[in-house]
């Protein structure tokens, strides 16, 4: 079944862009969604207060409406390591998207069996500080990886790292601006 994310929200303008707050929902539905179910985000940019964690789902996707039109903004984090982080899951896509300014890791997935990082755009939109997080895109213990077509700028240490990972495919990506492009370390 496919859930269509609905938004009620809250507005802010800050330089050129509309920021709008799914932040309560939007984590209420990474709990609730069930396994085998596609979460559509709407085309937007949100600004969120707090890290958003999934866990233990499978055959899950998440998708924007692309990389430049979906944005998750966490420039306002005031809780939690991360931007996004999944874990303990089977078979999870995420596409189509773009996470910004985590305190941490703009998106780190730990023990996830089956995962595919498609389109994502994972930036630290006032470019490279040593303040910002360490990695842009951090899969870590986790099989079966593919990370394609992403974006990784402006990471304290790698832009795309995968860590301690078993049948990792890294292909066609692009990092700028970190102080490694693309690391993987103790994985095959």
């Amino acid at each position: 079944s496919t859930f269509l994310f609905l938004i009620s929200c809250s507005t802010q303008k800050t330089d050129t862009r509309i920021w709008q707050s799914i932040e309560q929902r939007l984590q209420t539905q990474l709990i609730t969604i069930n396994n085998g179910d596609t979460l559509d985000l709407p085309e937007g940019n949100f600004m969120f207060t707090k890290g958003l964690a999934m866990e233990g789902k499978s055959n899950v996707v998440i998708r924007g409406k692309g990389m430049d039109k979906t944005i998750l903004s966490f420039k306002n984090q005031a809780e939690g390591a991360q931007g996004l982080l999944v874990s303990n899951g089977k078979n999870i896509v995420l596409q189509d998207f773009s996470i910004e300014d985590a305190k941490g890791d703009n998106l780190k997935v730990s023990e996830v069996v089956g995962l595919t990082l498609s389109r994502i755009r994972s930036v630290w939109a006032d470019g490279p500080k040593t303040e910002n997080g360490a990695y842009a895109l951090y899969p870590v213990l986790c099989k079966q990886v593919l990370i394609e077509n992403c974006i990784a700028m402006g990471s304290s240490d790698a832009g795309i790292y995968v860590g301690q990972s078993d049948s990792v495919i890294i292909r066609n990506n692009k990092a700028y601006w970190n102080v490694a492009g693309i690391e993987s370390e103790n994985s095959r």
